[in-house]
C-alpha cells in the first residue's frame, strides 16, 4: 500500500482479505481507523485502543518506539457484521466443524 501510494508508513490500519477461487488472498478493503474486532486484538495482547489513547494523551510512561505485535500461533479472530467477535484457536475451530 505504501509503495503504491508513495506515503510514509505511519498510523493504524487493518486490511480485509478474501480468497479467490484458487485460494490466493485478495485485498478487499483497507481501514485507517479502529475496527469492530479491535477488542479481539486486545484480548490477544495488542491493545491498540489503549496505545492510541496513551499516545494522544502524551503519557510520559508510554513507549513510543515501534512495536511489532505478534500473536500466539494458531490464534484466529472471527467476526461477522452483526455478531460479537470471537478469539479462538484455529485447531478448536476445526474440531467444531468436524463434529
Amino acid at each position: 500500500m505504501f509503495r503504491e501510494t508513495g506515503a510514509r508508513k505511519h498510523g493504524f490500519f487493518t486490511v480485509d482479505l478474501k480468497e479467490d477461487e484458487q485460494g490466493s488472498p485478495k485485498v478487499t478493503e483497507i481501514n485507517i481507523r479502529h475496527v469492530a474486532f479491535t477488542q479481539c486484538f486486545a484480548a490477544g495482547g495488542a491493545n491498540f485502543a489503549e496505545d492510541t489513547i496513551r499516545l494522544l494523551d502524551n503519557d510520559p510512561t508510554f513507549d513510543t518506539s515501534f512495536k511489532l505485535y505478534e500473536f500466539e500461533p494458531d490464534l484466529i479472530f472471527l467476526r461477522d457484521v452483526d455478531e460479537t467477535p470471537i478469539l479462538m484457536r484455529e485447531s478448536e475451530l476445526l474440531r467444531t466443524v468436524e463434529k
